[in-house]
């Protein structure tokens, strides 16, 4: 085991990952940049994920591998694979995900010429189960991540970014540790995005060096609300339920008010978010409307339905109901 203090600590997280982590692990392993220590937080898989880990720390000293006793859940062990970290730099990486070999060594460039920047990434492809490449709808847009003024950086996080690929980016670890993390509800990387994009600016590298991996099993992927809230908190899905979107507000809130700013860009940083959340409302109402016409025009049509199955059955029942003439053999001769 090297106790030897890294430049760049990597943070796993992994639950159940045996399809996939080999190939994510051979891509860390495999970086120009070499002096990082590679933390595997296993939460408890019942898979074959142990052994696989096991297998490769033992033959390289820059891992170190750690197993809950039990599943504490996707966000906490997220959050603990940092706290376990000891480099200047940290990176979150999936264990579904790719990154090229120069990676780390682009990024690091960066972040040692310009103390401003605390975050790096690179340009993203999303990738299948099969490594085959997915259209770049599942990418975001172009955005002024860089800039020099905080309140367009926060800006460009509220109201341009979806999928916050960025998260898996290297960041300083004295500034993340200030952040809030991620917290356990819907949508706290883009929380914690926003929330360091106050404190400086973003990099990005001009070349795809970060492959993001999109599957059905990912937590992301779960269709079930309650699949999702328990990958969060397994302990309690409940609770990941109560409020996401208030949490979330709570959360833009108050790293405002917790990062270095100055009076003005604090207020500028207001303005914003009053923007998003303004925005918001409105997408919220406009939904709850569709939701309600569509809601509307199915019980007009189940009651059009039930109208002509009731004449049809009333006519049908009349015509059962006529006598039929009766005829006098008498009278017709």
């Amino acid at each position: 085991m090297n106790y030897s203090k890294p430049r760049v600590s990597i943070g796993m997280p992994v639950y159940n990952g045996e399809r996939f982590i080999k190939q994510a692990l051979d891509s860390l392993l495999a970086q120009t940049f070499t002096d990082f220590e590679l933390i595997i937080s296993d939460n408890a898989s019942t898979d074959g994920t142990e052994a696989i880990c096991r297998k490769y720390a033992a033959k390289d000293s820059r891992i170190r591998y750690y197993r809950n006793l039990q599943n504490i859940g996707g966000t906490r062990n997220f959050n603990q694979a940092f706290h376990l970290a000891r480099g200047e730099y940290f990176k979150w990486a999936a264990h579904d995900d790719v990154c090229e070999p120069t990676f780390l060594e682009r990024c690091i460039e960066v972040l040692d010429k310009d103390p401003s920047i605390v975050l790096c990434h690179s340009k993203t492809v999303v990738i299948d189960h099969t490594n085959r490449h997915i259209l770049n709808k599942m990418l975001d847009p172009a955005r002024n991540l860089d800039s020099i003024k905080p309140s367009k950086r926060y800006h460009n996080i509220l109201i341009k970014t979806f999928w916050s690929y960025e998260a898996f980016g290297l960041i300083r670890a004295d500034v993340l540790r200030k952040t809030c993390l991620h917290g356990s509800y819907h949508g706290s990387d883009r929380v914690l995005l926003a929330e360091l994009s106050l404190r400086g600016r973003f990099a990005e590298i001009p070349e795809t060096l970060f492959l993001r991996r999109c599957h059905p099993n990912q937590g992301s992927s779960l269709k079930s609300k309650k699949a999702r809230n328990s990958w969060l908190n397994p302990q309690n899905s409940i609770k990941a339920l109560r409020l996401p979107i208030l949490r979330g507000t709570i959360g833009y809130f108050g790293a405002i008010f917790k990062a270095p700013l100055t009076l003005q860009e604090r207020v500028d940083a207001l303005q914003v978010l009053s923007q998003y959340l303004f925005k918001s409302c409105k997408l919220k109402i406009q939904r709850i409307r569709r939701k309600s016409k569509k809601t509307y025009k199915d019980v007009q049509s189940s009651s059009v339905l039930q109208k002509q199955e009731t004449v049809l059955v009333e006519s049908q029942s009349d015509y059962v109901q006529v006598n039929p003439i009766q005829v006098n053999p008498a009278e017709v001769n």
